[in-house]
């Protein structure tokens, strides 16, 4: 049996064109990835999906709730195949589309401040700031950061974020995986809620991401070429069954060895993976599965959750607070629809000899009736009071006012929905800003964290496919950090550069009153090298746009050499002129002043 590289897989390479390459009589017989073992790993998958499962009830349940009132094409509540209903109406318990706009202007918010693809939003640089790098160094960190602006440029990464971004302000997690791609060097896939299930490691981070989706025959073929399908696959895509669907199950978990019933163990993948990731078909016990691959040191999926609480492996959103003033406002806003429809059109009472006529309440209609002794033939049975719809429309009002805040809208819309005196300067705007952008502090870091691994996992990929370049030595050991510019840091890193114009400022102010005043600078306090270099980076400044200090020391020698060459001339003028007015002196004696310096006796001397 040929060795097998488990460090890729068949989908990596997934395109129509490897599609065309499959044949349409699949072989019998293949071989698969895995023969020793495959029942031991298929009930040690199957059980621990069903464990995970069942810890994931009680989420999976709040979810379908949010999910009706806030976000419905985002959740599946079974997993099944050949659904034929699924294009069908799922905006039942929606009237008041104003939660669905919430969660629209905060996604677009967090994203927009995030990682916004129109503006840098992370820095590569290094972990130990004390350490001055060397100049090639500084362009190997620029030439990495634009790389992978690049790759996410080109990939589906920003597209995949926005989708992310509102299952987290709605459910609360979103388990965006990064595969290795062919074509764009890397492409994520985002599960939808109740299509995963999640584990936490010793250290309460999530470790275990179990996923199942349905497939088309086509597809599966498509994603991981026939000759790793099992046969019931293989004999649907033989038949021409190609829009069949099936299960489709995925597990991506820590490398570890699994224990077998003859007291043994086995291994999945060889030791040096840190992770495992297994695809089968669901709850079908085929002879082999339909991928096994493994990945190294840095976890191949991300773990976005708004906020969790101890050991929980699934997030806590801002929709679980607006809930309840969702589902008010979805009632109240039917009730007022009721209250307008009965002053419109109320319901009708009449005589009882009225029955067998016709009557009607349509524009341009007759109803005859009989009204003598005064009575009424045909009337509304109650009419609505306009001040009970005033006090209705206004409540609504409140109710979508509290679900802004929940969702943080206020905050995005910060300056658009501004009220009373305006800001008089930037920094007064900016501190409103920062104020603002406190509550949002843990949401931020914990996704920054995330991102973290997007971009070294994204590093790796291009530096073991050698699309970077080579490392410089200076950086040899020395950790990398990635360093963000989120809307957070920005109103943060934005206050302090305000603050360091103001001392500036000061400075240059003081600094000219002190010489007109022929006393001691005090601008002398200030490490302007320090300052200057410290400014630059609150704003953003390239890096390979400042000198380092063995540049800073080399052009200073070069200007005082250069100082000192356009001094020489003058210098020996001075000294001529000086030598002429000594020997132009005369002193007693008929000696001249330079006669005397240099020890020349005078004239007529004994």
């Amino acid at each position: 049996m040929a060795q097998v590289d488990y460090a890729t897989a068949a989908y990596e390479f997934a395109s129509p064109t490897l599609l065309a390459k499959q044949p349409a009589n699949p072989p019998t017989g293949a071989p698969g990835r895995i023969s020793r073992g495959w029942d031991t790993i298929y009930a040690h998958l199957e059980a621990r999906m069903l464990a995970l499962r069942n810890w994931r009830y009680s989420w999976w349940a709040f979810w379908s709730i949010l999910a009706a009132f806030f976000l419905p094409f985002r959740y599946v509540w079974l997993v099944t195949a050949n659904r034929m209903w699924r294009g069908g109406n799922i905006n039942t318990q929606i009237i008041n589309s104003h939660g669905l706009l919430a969660v629209r202007t905060c996604a677009a918010g967090m994203w927009t401040g995030l990682c916004s693809p129109s503006r840098p939003w992370f820095k590569v640089g290094i972990a130990l700031p004390w350490i001055d790098i060397a100049a090639d160094a500084k362009d190997w960190l620029t030439d990495t950061e634009q790389k992978i602006y690049t790759v996410f440029a080109q990939s589906n990464f920003y597209s995949i974020m926005a989708q992310a971004f509102r299952d987290l302000v709605v459910i609360g997690t979103a388990p965006p995986i990064i595969y290795e791609d062919a074509q764009d060097v890397i492409r994520l896939y985002l599960p939808c809620a109740g299509e995963y299930y999640l584990g936490l490691g010793a250290r309460f981070d999530v470790t275990e991401h179990y996923s199942e989706f349905t497939m088309t025959v086509s597809a599966i073929v498509g994603m991981f070429t026939i000759e790793n399908c099992p046969e019931v696959v293989c004999r649907a895509w033989k038949a021409g069954q190609y829009e069949t669907e099936f299960v489709i199950a995925r597990a991506i978990e820590p490398n570890f060895d699994l224990p077998n019933r003859a007291g043994g163990s086995v291994k999945v993948i060889p030791g040096k993976f840190t992770w495992r990731e297994v695809y089968w078909l669901k709850g079908t016990k085929t002879e082999k599965p339909l991928s096994v691959r493994g990945f190294r040191a840095i976890r191949p999926f991300m773990a976005l959750r708004w906020s969790h609480v101890s050991n929980d492996a699934y997030g806590r959103s801002p929709c679980m607070d607006a809930i309840g003033d969702n589902r008010q406002l979805q009632t109240e806003d039917m009730r007022k629809g009721e209250f307008i429809e009965k002053g419109i059109r109320p319901p009708m009472g009449a005589e009882p000899e009225l029955k067998n006529e016709p009557a009607s309440i349509m524009p341009g209609m007759i109803t005859y009736m009989n009204t003598a002794g005064q009575k009424k033939g045909f009337w509304p049975l109650f009419e609505v009071a306009a001040q009970w719809l005033t006090g209705l429309t206004a409540d609504i009002t409140k109710i979508e006012g509290r679900i802004d805040h929940c969702l943080f809208v206020d905050l995005f819309m910060a300056i658009s929905r501004m009220e009373g005196v305006q800001p008089r300067n930037e920094l007064e705007l900016t501190k409103r800003d920062l104020e603002r952008l406190q509550e949002l502090g843990p949401v931020i870091t914990l996704a920054e964290n995330e991102f973290d691994l997007a971009i070294e996992r994204t590093m790796e990929i291009l530096e073991r496919r050698g699309m970077l370049k080579p490392r410089p030595q200076s950086l040899r050991g020395v950790p990398l950090k990635i360093t963000y510019v989120s809307i957070l840091r920005l109103a943060q890193r934005s206050a302090e550069s305000i603050a360091m114009k103001d001392v500036f400022a000061t400075a240059g102010a003081l600094s000219s009153a002190a010489k007109a005043a022929g006393v001691p600078d005090p601008i002398r306090v200030i490490n302007l090298d320090k300052s200057m270099k410290h400014y630059a980076d609150l704003n953003n400044y390239p890096n390979d746009c400042v000198f380092t200090d063995d540049e800073i020391k080399e052009h200073d020698a070069i200007r005082q050499k250069a100082m000192q060459a356009a001094q020489a001339p003058q210098q020996a003028m001075a000294a001529v002129t000086a030598a002429k007015t000594l020997s132009d002196t005369q002193l007693p004696g008929g000696n001249s002043a330079l006669g005397a310096l240099v020890g020349q006796q005078p004239q007529g001397g004994a």
